[in-house]
């Protein structure tokens, strides 16, 4: 079976050196890795810990900064990245939506091999998810180029953690009516949407949307993917670890308690993903 993981982070060296400084003047920076959860991961050991887990290919993100600088210089690291690891990753950018230059720092990101823009994170960049007129330039890119994007949404009952935020369900089905034509992922279950799949009108609405299981060891039972399958929208569902903050193995175990068909679990593990996204280019596999 062909594993997809369609939401890792890799970071460059920098940013765990500099990690005071950065986290100075980007308060979600400081946030997220103040966590006791927080872990470092660079491309080489995301390719390391893909090996060991049997995962063909990642789609890897960076940090969403506000500083557009910055986003730019995680660009950077995961297109070279990209180039190091041809097939295993598959960069995504990062751009600031608010700040000047970031429809130009997409284009120049999609120049330059980045597969899609994400994970963007509303509370931590300052937009509001449902503010059409602040998105339309970078949306208008993604739609232009063809390019897809992930976006940080989380459930808005339960606890409260580190980077949970503000931005749920309500406001991911307002992003989909305002864009419809972008193609979207909504990162940790799209804070519940997916649930609403089973609504004949909102099924339409979400046509565009997809979404990953980012964080679920730490949010949800084994039924929710049971669940999503059985509201219809099993076919939107992808493995996402959140590598590095949490490895396969936690997500295998919980697989292993659903009812899933072998025929789903491979969507949900791979066979989704390369359908939403294309495919892409087939992994050189490391040799002995």
């Amino acid at each position: 079976m062909k594993i997809i993981d369609a939401h890792v982070h890799i970071y460059p060296e920098f940013l765990k050196k500099e990690r005071d400084r950065i986290a100075a003047r980007e308060p979600w920076f400081e946030l997220l890795t103040s966590s006791k959860v927080q872990k470092w991961g660079t491309a080489e050991e995301l390719v390391a810990a893909m090996d060991e887990a049997g995962i063909t290919q990642s789609r890897a993100t960076t940090f969403a900064f506000r500083d557009q600088g910055l986003c730019r210089e995680m660009n950077d690291y995961a297109v070279e990245a990209a180039k190091r690891f041809p097939g295993r990753i598959v960069p995504l950018a990062v751009v600031s939506p608010l700040r000047p230059g970031a429809a130009g720092e997409a284009e120049r990101a999609f120049d330059a091999g980045a597969a899609g823009l994400g994970e963007l994170f509303p509370d931590g960049q300052g937009f509001d998810l449902q503010d059409a007129a602040a998105l339309r330039g970078i949306c208008g890119v993604c739609l232009e180029r063809g390019k897809p994007l992930m976006i940080h949404t989380a459930e808005q009952a339960g606890h409260q953690y580190a980077g949970k935020g503000a931005y749920g369900a309500r406001e991911a089905a307002a992003f989909c009516r305002n864009f419809p034509m972008v193609k979207v992922t909504f990162a940790h279950f799209g804070g519940g949407l997916w649930a609403f799949e089973a609504m004949p009108e909102m099924r339409l609405l979400l046509a565009n949307a997809s979404y990953d299981t980012a964080a679920w060891p730490w949010l949800y039972e084994p039924q929710i993917i049971d669940a999503i399958f059985a509201a219809g929208a099993g076919d939107k569902i992808m493995f996402g670890s959140d590598w590095p903050i949490l490895k396969f193995p936690r997500y295998e175990k919980l697989i292993g308690e659903t009812r899933l068909s072998e025929e789903d679990k491979e969507k949900l593990l791979g066979g989704n993903a390369a359908r939403i996204f294309g495919g892409g280019r087939e992994p050189a596999m490391p040799t002995a």
